[in-house]
């Protein structure tokens, strides 16, 4: 990017298309983002900062992942939109480097130099979008509610909850579930056909370690939470403790919501 474009902040909704629609504009009025902001993740607007709102436009935003395919493959531009949904604080202007890199690059080949800061950086960010996803298919844990579905809670450190779905639609194709991202407050509800995102206003769960009231909770709910710790327990070998492989196979971070680690187990 040439140093004398005009710094804006683009504001937009959160979502991907709304991201690439700020992409699209900041190339088209030739101007240099100072930071990307997701209105729905209550992040603070600066007063004095100069800022450009970008509604999501579809039609933009399938140009930007069109281009990207066409300089650089399917396979990349998929790998971008791993990145896109990274906790890291900085992402978004870490893929907007990336990007600007892969445009003025007339064959493509930048993306292909892993020495190189910027595409390491994001392609590290998708890794560990990825990485997390793999895991949450063994650390999610799902409670049995009085109305007949299954819920649990999950407090990922990216935004993975609609990637969870092939995986678990896949294992429970056909009892209706909810997982849901505490930290994002939103989830997802798959009715045993089809799925579809869920925002709770009246949340009838702590926080802290998911537990539901008990009128909420299915009669025999207390007793597979019994089994989880019972077989927890009947696995691990006492005369032989391993925490450092054990957190590192299951990170401390997510044990809040596992029933394995609750009752006063947790170490």
């Amino acid at each position: 990017m040439k140093p004398n474009r005009e710094k804006v902040a683009y504001v937009f909704d959160g979502s991907l298309e709304g991201f690439y629609t700020a992409v699209f504009m900041a190339f088209r009025d030739k101007t240099e983002p100072s930071r990307f902001l997701a209105a729905n993740a209550g992040q603070q607007i600066p007063l004095l900062e100069q800022l450009r709102h970008a509604p999501a436009d579809p039609a933009l935003a399938a140009r930007v992942d069109l281009g990207v395919a066409k300089r650089s493959g399917a396979k990349n531009a998929c790998m971008l939109k791993l990145a896109f949904r990274s906790g890291q604080e900085d992402v978004l202007l870490l893929i907007w480097r990336y990007l600007c890199r892969l445009f003025d690059c007339p064959d493509g080949s930048f993306c292909r130099n892993m020495l190189d800061p910027d595409v390491w950086d994001v392609l590290q960010a998708a890794r560990r979008v990825k990485r997390e996803v793999h895991r949450f298919h063994g650390f999610v844990r799902f409670r049995k509610t009085a109305d007949g579905f299954w819920f649990a809670l999950i407090d990922p450190d990216n935004d993975i909850v609609d990637l969870l779905i092939p995986h678990f639609r896949g294992r429970y194709a056909a009892r209706p579930w909810v997982i849901y991202d505490a930290r994002r407050n939103r989830g997802i509800w798959y009715d045993g056909k089809k799925s579809h995102d869920v925002v709770l206003e009246n949340k009838a769960f702590s926080l802290s370690d998911g537990t539901l009231p008990p009128a909420a909770v299915a009669d025999d709910e207390e007793h597979y939470c019994r089994l989880w710790q019972h077989y927890y327990h009947s696995v691990s070998i006492a005369q032989r403790p391993n925490q450092r492989q054990m957190k590192a196979a299951m990170p401390r971070r997510y044990w809040k919501y596992l029933p394995e680690k609750q009752s006063g187990h947790r170490q």
